[in-house]
């Protein structure tokens, strides 16, 4: 494997600190399970160092893997794998919040192991067997994933990334893929290719496998840590076990297990992290300040009403992302749970999930983008300092909404409503 880079990565390493420390939920509910409380502990350092250091790490451009090998060691990979296998045994809701903790620490982080925690639902769901027990193993032992699938200028659902086998029988991939989201940081990649005969294909195969190149080369002005560069497979060899058909779940939506309704998701915990972030950084920037405005409300910002009111409202905006966040969860459980019991889907239950994705999609995003925008209205020329950051909160979330546009989903949910169309589940990109 060979990594591309055009830079020096240096930032301090400061030690873990405690969870007192801001960036650090300290609250629990009366309810939450040991297990959860264990995990969340094992986290919580991890999250701290996370928050302290990601606008320096975001400044610095810094994508080693220093941040994905912490939280590896804390076991996040492994939080949705069953005890008996070796993981937390966390259940999806109580994933989900460890989620937004760490998005809310550094949206990067979380945006770079999107796959991954999509692939582990996937694989939960999965048939008993020797794949599904591999991966549940690997999973547990820290190792992550992430994938390479688009491709620039390819027609909608074709690849130029091609799986052919050489005379010795092995299958070897070759080709370009571009924002492979994670890829730096993962152990495994799973490519999709296209076969001899046309059909697709998914090859899983080690990020440092012999042939792989990974660049550093995504050039968005948010998310800049995620990741999301090119990489190129050079007679990159295929073990035999990691070769699957492509699912359909992207297509027709009949499956909720790596369908576009998990994939939104966890863009939408991101986008709730980074409010939730904002009233912790907006709250910190005001505590701190002494120097008021002449014609403001108090000499202190602190007491000026007008400075309170605004993080008033960046944490009611915070609380709304959280509660749409928190209505999408709950459906998602239920079908994930119930598909990995094999129990087939009613459609109103499949629609029920995405209804609620869409609809917390316009809720979460304009208010994460809003909350990022009017952080700037509690401070003076100081909150725009590059050594503070603070932009890059409107920077990622700018980037996870553009992800996939709010029109075409706030379209969908009206045509729904006024014509009863049923809600489009397919999402391809191509020419």
């Amino acid at each position: 494997m060979t990594t591309t880079t055009d830079r020096t990565d240096t930032i301090s390493r400061p030690a873990d600190v405690g969870t007192t420390d801001p960036g650090v939920p300290t609250t629990a509910h009366p309810a939450d399970r040991p297990q959860f409380l264990a995990a969340r502990a094992r986290l919580a350092p991890v999250f701290a160092w996370l928050a302290e250091t990601a606008a320096e790490r975001d400044r610095e451009r810094v994508t080693d893997r220093e941040a994905t090998d912490r939280l590896a060691a804390a076991g996040f990979p492994g939080l949705r794998v069953p005890e008996d296998a070796g993981g937390a045994g966390l259940t999806f809701p109580e994933a989900a919040r460890l989620y937004v903790e760490l998005a809310e620490a550094d949206s990067n982080v979380l945006q770079a192991l999107r796959v991954h925690v999509v692939n582990v639902e996937t694989v939960l769901g999965s048939p008993a067997g020797p794949r599904r027990e591999r991966w549940l193993h690997r999973f547990a032992t820290g190792e992550t994933v992430a994938n390479a699938t688009t491709e620039i200028g390819n027609r909608t659902g074709h690849y130029e990334t091609r799986l052919t086998t050489r005379p010795d029988g092995s299958a070897v991939v070759n080709g370009r893929k571009a924002y492979s989201t994670g890829t730096l940081y993962a152990d495994w990649t799973i490519v999709v290719v296209e076969d001899e005969d046309g059909a697709e294909r998914a090859a899983t195969v080690r990020s440092d496998a012999p042939g792989v190149t990974l660049h550093d080369d995504w050039d968005g002005f948010g998310q800049r840590l995620s990741a999301s560069g090119t990489t190129e497979f050079t007679d990159v060899v295929v073990d035999p076990e990691e070769l699957t058909p492509v699912g359909q779940s992207l297509d027709d939506g009949s499956s909720i297990f790596a369908s576009q309704a998990i994939f939104q998701f966890v863009h939408l915990v991101g986008l709730t992290g980074i409010a939730r972030a904002v009233v912790r950084d907006a709250a910190a920037y005001v505590a701190g300040r002494t120097r008021g405005f002449s014609h403001g409300a108090a000499r202190r910002p602190g007491d000026d009403p007008q400075v309170l009111q605004v993080v008033g409202e960046l944490e009611a905006a915070a609380f709304g992302a959280q509660a749409a966040l928190d209505a999408v969860v709950g459906p998602l459980d239920r079908a994930l749970r119930a598909e990995a019991a094999g129990a087939p889907l009613a459609e109103a239950e499949v629609d029920a999930v995405y209804t609620a994705v869409y609809a917390a999609q316009q809720v979460i995003a304009r208010a994460a983008l809003d909350a990022a925008t009017r952080l700037f209205e509690v401070g003076g020329a100081s909150a725009t300092l590059r050594t503070r950051g603070l932009d890059r909160h409107w920077r990622n979330a700018r980037v996870l909404a553009s992800h996939n546009p709010l029109i075409y989903r706030a379209r969908l949910l009206g045509d729904r409503a006024v014509n009863g169309t049923p809600l489009e589940r397919h999402y391809r990109l191509g020419g």
